[in-house]
């Protein structure tokens, strides 16, 4: 067996056993890529395009009167132009346990915005799937099978260059999809490499601890601590002085860092007469921004450290930048956003080859595989318009309406799930029906907007504002896309190839 024929080996099972997650993961960073314009149009108070007149000190006044216990940590971060509004943050002393808040910028005072999943819900999905410390060893688990996978299906395409110019749809299935496989495979090559290794990379610390927790008697904080450059200092556990205003150590930073824009503020231990306060430098028009930070006292303002990253931690950053893509604006995020797709479509086409190819041997499991493939491929995206829809209908005022949010996605998707199962022996009606479902879901969505919120579609574009009106619209494209399609899987499907002769399709 030569090199060219195991490699064959280790694409094809390397490749099919997590294929079913790294779409999951895949998929839900594709729709991260633009989280925050998700955020915003699933927030109707940032509808109008109010710009906040609230300031540091008001968010931290809100947070003295509504929130008695003490404190760990707060954190804040200022309105930006993809995000136009004030978030905090803060854990309560002893609880490691974190709270999470967005104002409404339309008020002259901070006020909460109605609670709501947002794009960082698929954020999270992508990088640890909702569950910790185990869904991000999982990923990363799951990201070493992809670049084994693209690695020996790099060495098993001899035609590389003639595949990525072979697109034949009409031929019989095998060789369609494996026509689309190769071409997807090929046309993102270079960027799933990329974004597969980074992603193993920048939580490389935490997949292999041993180094740290041994170097560091356990004390991994201490280790990032050194790493970063940050300042800690020991808490006095005596009462806080009056604080210093927040506004005024942001505009100092700014002056310090001739008008840089700030980012993330926190206040550590801020009832203690040990509170410091971080400003930390934010630049988004560069690959991996250092993300300098300023230490403060937070009673007098004397500025106690300038910490400078070093030049380990530049690198860490700059791989996680590219990896999710904090740079180059919108034109960067798009891109992003068609090699993922690209990325999930060759993940489709690879799987469905490989049902192609086993189809003539009579295996009974592979109706459940097509379940399988129906459940996932189809039933995440139908859940992700679920999702939206849940979150349009659910009362303003409803309580824990961010869980319910959540427990529409999950419910959608079992329901998904089980329509799956029970029509596993109808593979083409049944994509046809999860096609018009997806229709009716993607094109309901931009008037259900209209009706329920102000920033309907026509108002975003009549103002110019493209971040809101994009989501309406990318929704409309993958509502006409999947009409599309359904019309086409209405047609009578072709007939079958007969397995022998010579047009009998190869894997490579």
């Amino acid at each position: 067996m030569n090199l060219r024929q195991s490699m064959a080996g280790l694409h094809t099972w390397g490749g099919l056993l997590p294929s079913w997650l790294l779409y999951v993961i895949i998929f839900a960073g594709t729709v991260a890529c633009f989280d925050k314009e998700l955020n915003r149009w699933m927030r109707p108070a940032l509808h109008e395009g109010v710009v906040s007149t609230q300031g540091a000190d008001d968010v931290r006044d809100w947070l003295q009167r509504n929130v008695s216990e003490e404190l760990h940590a707060f954190w804040m971060h200022g309105p930006t132009a993809r995000e136009p509004y004030w978030r905090l943050g803060w854990e309560v002393d002893g609880t490691e346990t974190f709270h999470n808040v967005a104002f409404d910028p339309r008020g002259a005072r901070p006020e909460p915005m109605p609670e709501t999943l947002g794009g960082d819900f698929f954020f999270k999905l992508h990088y640890n799937l909702h569950a910790g410390d185990v869904g991000m060893y999982i990923v990363g688990l799951a990201g070493m099978f992809m670049l084994v996978a693209l690695v020996s299906g790099l060495i098993i395409h001899r035609r590389i260059f003639k595949d990525f110019f072979t697109l034949r749809p009409k031929a019989n299935g095998q060789r369609a999809w494996l026509d689309a496989h190769n071409l997807f495979g090929v046309v993102g090559f270079p960027f799933h490499l990329i974004l597969a290794y980074t992603g193993v990379a920048i939580f490389v610390a935490s997949y292999m601890p041993a180094a740290v927790q041994v170097s560091y008697s356990g004390n991994v904080m201490q280790y990032f601590g050194e790493v970063m450059g940050s300042y800690h200092r020991e808490e006095l556990h005596q009462p806080a002085a009056a604080p210093r205003s927040l506004d005024a150590l942001i505009a100092e930073s700014r002056r310090l860092w001739d008008g840089a824009e700030v980012g993330w503020v926190s206040v550590h231990h801020p009832d203690d007469a040990s509170a410091v306060v971080d400003v930390r430098r934010r630049d988004g028009s560069r690959i991996g921004t250092p993300q300098d930070t300023l230490t403060y006292d937070a009673t007098t303002g004397e500025l106690l450290n300038r910490q400078n990253a070093s030049t380990g931690y530049r690198a860490y950053l700059w791989l996680a930048g590219l990896h999710m893509a904090q740079f180059g604006g919108s034109l960067v995020r798009l891109l992003y956003l068609l090699m993922g797709l690209c990325g999930c479509a060759m993940l489709v086409g690879g799987l469905q080859v490989w049902l192609a190819k086993r189809e003539g041997r009579g295996d009974r499991s592979l109706v459940w595989v097509r379940a399988l493939n129906a459940s996932v491929f189809a039933g995440l995206p139908l859940a992700s318009l679920a999702l939206l829809w849940g979150n349009r209908l659910l009362p303003a005022t409803f309580s824990e309406r961010a869980i319910a949010e959540g427990w529409v996605f999950v419910g959608a998707w079992l329901l998904m799930a089980l329509w799956a199962v029970l029509e596993r022996r109808n593979g083409r009606r049944l994509l046809r029906h999860q096609l018009l479902l997806g229709a009716v879901f993607a094109l309901g969505l931009p008037l259900l907007n209209g009706l329920t919120a102000d920033g309907h579609l026509l108002a975003s574009l009549a103002r110019g504002d493209w971040a809101l009106a994009s989501v309406d619209l990318f929704l409309i494209a993958v509502g006409l896309i999947c009409l599309a399609c359904a019309r086409r899987f209405s047609a009578a499907p072709a007939r079958a190839v007969v397995p022998g002769r010579a047009n009998r399709v190869r894997e490579a």
